[in-house]
Parts: C-alpha cells; sequence; structure tokens
C-alpha cells in the first residue's frame, strides 16, 4: 500500500471531475477518431483449445422480483459439476449481443459510450463439457479460448487471497479492463467509467446465477500482480477490475449456502 494513499486518491476524485465552468475548456482540442478507435474485440487465434459455445437454451426462471430478493452472496459450494449451458447463460447474461448497429454492437450490460472495455477471463474447474484451465470469451465469435490448461484451481485461490471460494468453485470470473478503448473517447474520466461497466457486468451474473439456482459470490479483492502474471496481461493498460466465483449449491437454505467450505487439511 502507497503511504501517501489518501491524497492520491483524493487527486484522482479532482482530476477525473465534472465541473459546469470547465467543460467547454475540457472537450475544445480533443476528438474521439471513431474510424481509427482501438479494437472492441480481444481475441487468442492460437489459443489451446476453442470451444464453440452457440446459443443458451435458457431456462425456466423465477421472476425478476424473486431473482432481486433471492439474490445473496453464497460461496459453499459443492463438488458437482456446473452444465456447460448454464456457463453459457451466465457469459449471455453479461456479455451477450443482443443488437447489431453497423459499426458496434450492443450487450446485455450497458457499457460507457457502448466501448465495452472488459475482458471476460473464466478459470474453470468443474463445468461438464470443459477440460479445467483458464479460459478467455471469445464475444464476437461467441466461444471460450482455452489459453492455459490445466487445474488451476490452487494457484487462482492464491491470487485471489486464499479465499477458498475460488478453489471450491465451478468457475471463477476474472474481469479485466483494456483501458484504451474507453480512454481514447473519455480520456481522464474513463478512469470512473470502467469501474462502473465491470459492476453491471458483475451484476447480472450474480442475478444470473441466482435464477438458475446456482451460488455467485462477487470478490474485491486480489493480489493484482498475481492475478496479471495468471492472465499474461501488463497490469497497466490491460488490468484486472473484479471478480466473481459460481457454482452449485444446496440451495434450501441462504445461510448454510453463504459461508465457503474449510479449507483442505
Amino acid at each position: 500500500m502507497h503511504p501517501d494513499w489518501r491524497r492520491i486518491c483524493d487527486e484522482f476524485l479532482t482530476a477525473t471531475s465534472y465541473a459546469p465552468d470547465e467543460m467547454d475548456a475540457y472537450w475544445k482540442d480533443r476528438h474521439y477518431d471513431r474510424e481509427n478507435r482501438p479494437a472492441t474485440y480481444l481475441t487468442y487465434p492460437d489459443a489451446e483449445v476453442r470451444v464453440p459455445l452457440g446459443t443458451p437454451s435458457f431456462p425456466p426462471t423465477p421472476d425478476v422480483w424473486t431473482v432481486l430478493r433471492e439474490r445473496r452472496s453464497k460461496r459453499n459450494f459443492l463438488d458437482v459439476p456446473m452444465t456447460l449451458d448454464q456457463l453459457n447463460c451466465l457469459l449471455w447474461g453479461s456479455q451477450g449481443i443482443v443488437r447489431d448497429m453497423g459499426d458496434y454492437q450492443l450487450r446485455t450490460a450497458p457499457s460507457a459510450g457502448a466501448l465495452y472495455p472488459i475482458e471476460t477471463y473464466l478459470v474453470v474447474n468443474r463445468v461438464e463439457g470443459l477440460e479445467p484451465g483458464l479460459y478467455h470469451l471469445d464475444v464476437r465469435g461467441w466461444a471460450l479460448e482455452g489459453i492455459r490448461m490445466g487445474d488451476l484451481a490452487d494457484a487462482a485461490c492464491a491470487a485471489l487471497l486464499d479465499q477458498e471460494a475460488v478453489r471450491a468453485s465451478g468457475v471463477t470470473f476474472l474481469w479485466t479492463c483494456v483501458l484504451e478503448r474507453c480512454l481514447a473517447k473519455y480520456y481522464e474520466r474513463a478512469f470512473r467509467y470502467v469501474w462502473w461497466d465491470v459492476g453491471h457486468i458483475s451484476e447480472n451474473v450474480s442475478l444470473v446465477a441466482t435464477a438458475l439456482g446456482l451460488g455467485a459470490v462477487c470478490m474485491g479483492a486480489w493480489y493484482d500482480s498475481l492475478v496479471h502474471e495468471l492472465l499474461g496481461i501488463d497490469g497497466k493498460g490491460h488490468f484486472s477490475a473484479l471478480t466473481t466465483a459460481v457454482g452449485t449449491i444446496q440451495g434450501d437454505d441462504w445461510l448454510a449456502d453463504r459461508r465457503s467450505p474449510p479449507k483442505p487439511s
């Protein structure tokens, strides 16, 4: 932790604030070049594995008011795999393309300026039909790209401050931000927008998980350098933004589902 963190954070708020008497000067010499904007979609052409997802088979779910009422952090995951269709529903509910606007597309979660700076990575532990490993979501191609295969549960758990929910989960979402997508249009204000974007995505995952009868817990604590190393990203222009673990639960009692299982001896 930086010893002068409070001053730095206060200066961040000032530097990214809007004021009525400053807006003309703020935008005077700034221009968003849509024709030469940063690429919206990230893919891994050399991925070890590519898993096409197709359209999810959306199951019957409770009404939205019930889902909102029942949503809780639930992390007492069972050693029972999730289905691939459940994962596909979670992915579609958080990043699925729902309308093509020509030179940009709209998704199930909102994004400032429809710029979509957030990328989705997954540490898969227990999902039927998927080999354990690290995957990336190719949003445009709607496929999972396996970029590091093998059991990564211990490495992911260690990177997320030894939170046992990560080891016990069916899958842990690791969202990252490609900053330049938003920075190119919104400059310093982008450093606020990207956090709101990932919050929308995370909440969508929590709500879809609740509707599917799965447990989900959003986690804001991780070792940034270890997550960046795990994902192979630089931690500056492309950095970690938020995480959520999802898995199967008993589903009978929220209080029984809410706590992580004990650490293995």
